[in-house]
């Protein structure tokens, strides 16, 4: 297999015999069943299968999946760009991507006991320039209670972390789960006016896309990004 790029944490290989087999790979050799199940009980690509790379029955560390393309979210970016001369994206595809993430959270969440404490584009993969996944063992915590259990220092530098998150000032943080709504939000944000959305000018982040007040979208990032955890939520009406 060709290695064809690189995320944080995995490496993506290409079968070099047939190009619709890609293999994703732990770079920290990582037991990433959680994370892997969470995409293949949704569906994201046609087929897709866990695998032990280091023949170590505890390391379930790779997935084989069967797609006709897989790239970055940078890729899918530039591509979109050539395509129509702007690296914001449309309304379909926030949509898309709010719609593939949000059902990632629920199967975490409701079969993992799971969840994400933060969305970092860089660790976002497109299945077929249609299907958004997130790709991330290092961001993926226990919940319990409704909390999320973070024992390790998070980076602060991150701009899709909550406020909430970035005024934690020691470890273990224990915080409510629907901190990643708001990060959720703040991916949307960005990938709609194509431009970094610092977390700590919350009162200005609405004003940024006033230009979509009163529609569906715009009401469904309002929720996102409530102040106080517990009231956020992810609902498209």
């Amino acid at each position: 297999m060709n290695n064809i790029f690189s995320v944080k944490e995995f490496d993506i290989y290409q079968d070099k015999r047939n190009s619709s087999f890609y293999k994703i790979v732990s770079k920290n050799n990582q037991n990433c069943s959680a994370l892997f199940y969470s995409i293949i009980k949704n569906n994201i690509a046609n087929s897709a299968t866990i695998i032990n790379s280091n023949n170590n029955n505890s390391s379930n560390n790779s997935l084989i999946i069967k797609t006709v393309s897989l790239k970055s979210f940078d890729q899918f970016k530039k591509e979109q760009k050539k395509k129509y001369n702007t690296y914001r994206m449309s309304y379909k595809v926030i949509l898309d991507i709010i719609l593939n993430l949000s059902k990632q959270l629920s199967y975490l969440l409701e079969n993992e006991q799971k969840c994400f404490y933060t969305f970092d584009p860089d660790n976002v993969l497109v299945v077929d320039d249609c299907k958004f996944l997130y790709l991330s063992n290092e961001h993926l915590k226990d919940v319990k209670d409704d909390n999320l259990y973070i024992y390790n220092p998070i980076k602060k530098n991150n701009y899709y972390l909550s406020p909430e998150l970035r005024k934690a000032l020691s470890i273990p943080i224990i915080i409510n789960y629907k901190t990643i709504f708001y990060s959720l939000g703040l991916l949307i944000v960005s990938s709609l006016l194509n431009e970094t959305i610092d977390s700590d000018i919350h009162g200005k982040i609405m004003e940024k896309i006033v230009s979509i007040k009163g529609t569906k979208l715009y009401f469904f990032l309002e929720r996102c990004f409530y102040n106080e955890p517990p009231k956020r939520f992810l609902i498209y009406l």
